[in-house]
């Protein structure tokens, strides 16, 4: 049996190699430019575009993040504002506050506060304060008036120290 020459291979140096399509190479540009525009304009409305519930989450991580601290009124008992002035609203208040500094003023101005609780309280009906929605509506009040009355004083910034108000306790009769 004969061996095989090796086969060579044959390079062809003279011809230079097809050129590539420019248009291609830049419609794929194009293509590419638009996606991470697109997924940049995207991340900027999904992330970095903050409506009001983004506001409000902002602002409460930047509260400090010790324990709440409570300020507990004396239970409230006044006649509904009812044609027949039979029915009446007993109700528990307590106050969320920053911090022992904004509770040591609520204490000093409690006179202040209990005066302006009784007269929201005793202008409310039944209908205002069967529903869910009244209750909530009860309680944007109480929170506004304590940051009034806290505002008045000569410190602007003690409005702050008011986070909420809860119930903890609510009959109508």
């Amino acid at each position: 049996m004969a061996k095989a020459a090796p086969i060579a291979a044959v390079s062809n140096t003279d011809e230079a190699p097809p050129k590539k399509s420019k248009k291609k190479l830049i419609i794929i540009l194009v293509a590419v430019l638009v996606l991470a525009l697109g997924g940049a304009g995207a991340a900027f409305f999904l992330l970095g575009h903050k409506g009001e519930e983004g506001k409000a989450t902002e602002h409460k991580a930047k509260e400090p993040a010790g324990p709440p601290v409570f300020v507990v009124m004396d239970p409230f008992v006044v006649n509904l504002a009812e044609p027949d002035n039979s029915r009446y609203l007993q109700v528990g208040i307590t106050y969320e506050v920053k911090d022992a500094a904004a509770a040591e003023e609520m204490k000093q101005l409690t006179p202040i506060i209990r005066s302006r609780i009784l007269m929201v309280l005793s202008s409310k009906n039944v209908a205002d304060l069967s529903h869910i929605e009244g209750k909530q509506k009860l309680m944007d009040e109480l929170v506004d008036l304590a940051r009034v009355t806290l505002k008045e004083r000569e410190d602007k910034d003690a409005s702050k120290g008011i986070r909420d108000v809860h119930f903890s306790s609510f009959v109508i009769q």
